[in-house]
């Protein structure tokens, strides 16, 4: 089974997967980073009002697959 990459940057440091994950094709890896990438959030927070999180997968090759963000925005009203 393929071996996928994920690289995390929380917008201001990237943190490149050295390890990996097998899945049994791409599909099953950009559902997990979907799924890793709040958890990786979740670490950071809370931290600022401003956030961007951000997932690149990489299959075994190198060539990036799938890429997806998730940002916070806070601010007070009163």
């Amino acid at each position: 089974m393929p071996r996928y990459y994920f690289d995390f940057r929380d917008g201001e440091e990237d943190a490149l997967d050295e390890v990996g994950l097998i899945f049994e094709n791409p599909k099953e890896a950009r559902s997990a980073a979907i799924k890793l990438l709040p958890d990786v959030a979740h670490e950071e927070l809370p931290d600022g009002d401003q956030h961007v999180f951000s997932v690149r997968v990489r299959d075994e090759t190198g060539r990036y697959i799938f890429f997806a963000t998730l940002s916070l925005f806070a601010q007070d009203l009163a």
